[in-house]
């Protein structure tokens, strides 16, 4: 995709068999429901009268084996079209209660995890609390519309293979990750989402769908107290079903470069070099995004002046990704129209040893902290943005991470980054992609990955 409230006294017998309250220090608290192990957050903001709902779910497409490619991202939308008690086929559908309420509503689904959140009036909280427990536990999965939605995500799935910087990052990670999870496309494989049937889907609902493998998370113009009985109230009774460990495949050490050739009709000249790096709760994702900026974080990056200024390339820009196995650092350049992928990349790897070889020096990463702690502040301003960064650190491993980001980054040191850039920067974890216009008689050929 992409009522009143209720008061009601917290259930001291609940209440005293739970673990007790737990903070970070930065006003969030957190709490586990005795009776199925339920996680909740907590975070007042008192700004305007709204409140903010968020279910987390541990599963996303690493969570998926072969022949069921994309039954993650298919479930989210079936999360929409009826339980047992908001069904729109008798008018009172989960978008037909919210809309008019003015809510923002709607759910993501990606490598680590699917996740729902409603953004509504503090006085309809209550209500968007019995819809998402009623769906987790109550999900209709109707065939016929199962019929019809799959027809929906195909046109979403075919609009991605319309896009080459889509193309691009899909050969990046299928060619970094060749036997991993994350080396398939969140959206999943064509041929298994033409097959999907009721009982797929029912059966990917049934393992992850249920409230010990969930993070509930309240913020707004809600009260701690109120926010632990609300969430006793509608997902306490709620029955846990553990589930033996889900056997993914990991990947092997990366023992050498590995190379990719994407074309697609009119699409810009890209170069991308992409270091395989440890999984998002790894203390060196920190320094890693100091690095990237030092790379390609504004005009006085390193790669800005090494490829814009010489007019080898019109833009660079870095990408980090923070999962909870490890992920990419990606490194990437829009080649100049008069200039060869061969020239950047080459641009690029200068620069990348330079670095390696000379270091860094302490006012380029002050200069990228003070960036990237700008970026945290004025992006957390409102329940919404708040949620959508807290769900990524709770897809990580470890909520807290989202709270303690400022302050992990400002310990970064040259030192730190210097580290990371010989531990990470290195040609047998790298994998080299260009994207190239099929009709650009100058452009390399593809090459099997």
């Amino acid at each position: 995709m992409d009522a009143t409230a209720a008061r009601s006294s917290f259930d001291a017998s609940s209440a005293a068999s739970a673990s007790p309250p737990s903070g970070d220090g930065g006003g969030w608290q957190a709490h586990r429901l005795a009776g199925n192990g339920m996680n909740v957050l907590h975070l007042p903001m008192r700004t305007a009268p709204v409140a903010l709902l968020m279910l987390t779910y541990d599963v996303g497409s690493r969570h998926e084996a072969d022949g069921v490619r994309g039954a993650s991202h298919m479930l989210e939308h079936m999360m929409f079209k009826g339980s047992a008690a908001f069904d729109p086929r008798r008018g009172n559908g989960i978008l037909d209660l919210l809309l008019p309420l003015g809510a923002q509503a709607n759910a993501t689904t990606w490598y680590d995890r699917t996740h729902y959140f409603s953004l509504v009036p503090r006085d309809s909280l209550e209500l968007v609390a019995q819809i998402e427990a009623d769906r987790m536990n109550h999900l209709n999965l109707d065939p016929a519309q199962l019929e019809t939605e799959k027809a929906v995500v195909l046109n979403e799935f075919d609009r991605h293979l319309g896009d080459p910087v889509e193309l691009l990052h899909q050969a990046v990670w299928r060619t970094a990750f060749a036997r991993h999870a994350y080396g398939v496309p969140v959206l999943g494989v064509r041929e298994d989402i033409a097959g999907f049937q009721r009982d797929h889907l029912l059966a990917h609902y049934r393992r992850h769908y249920r409230p010990d493998n969930a993070t509930l998370t309240v913020l707004g113009d809600v009260g701690r107290d109120e926010a632990w009985a609300l969430a006793e109230r509608h997902f306490g009774a709620l029955p846990a079903r553990p589930q033996a460990a889900f056997a993914e495949t990991p990947e092997p050490e990366q023992e050498s470069e590995r190379r990719t050739v994407v074309e697609s009709a009119g699409a810009p000249g890209i170069v991308m070099l992409a270091y395989r790096t440890p999984a998002g709760v790894d203390p060196d994702l920190d320094a890693l995004e100091v690095l990237g900026l030092v790379l390609a974080g504004g005009r006085a990056s390193r790669l800005h002046r090494r490829l814009i200024a010489a007019g080898l390339a019109t833009e660079v820009w870095p990408s980090l990704a923070r999962l909870r196995c490890p992920g990419l650092l990606q490194l990437g350049a829009v080649v100049h129209p008069e200039c060869e992928h061969a020239q950047v990349e080459q641009a690029l790897r200068a620069a990348l040893d330079e670095l390696r070889r000379d270091g860094v020096g302490d006012e380029e990463v002050a200069r990228a902290k003070a960036r990237i702690r700008g970026s945290l502040l004025t992006s957390r301003d409102g329940p919404l943005a708040v949620a959508m960064q807290l769900n990524e650190a709770i897809a990580c491993g470890d909520w807290r991470g989202y709270a303690a980001a400022a302050d992990r980054i400002a310990a970064v040191s040259a030192a730190d980054v210097e580290r990371v850039a010989q531990r990470y920067l290195s040609d047998r974890g790298l994998t080299v992609a260009y994207l190239v216009d099929t009709f650009d008689a100058r452009a390399p050929q593809a090459v099997s990955a």
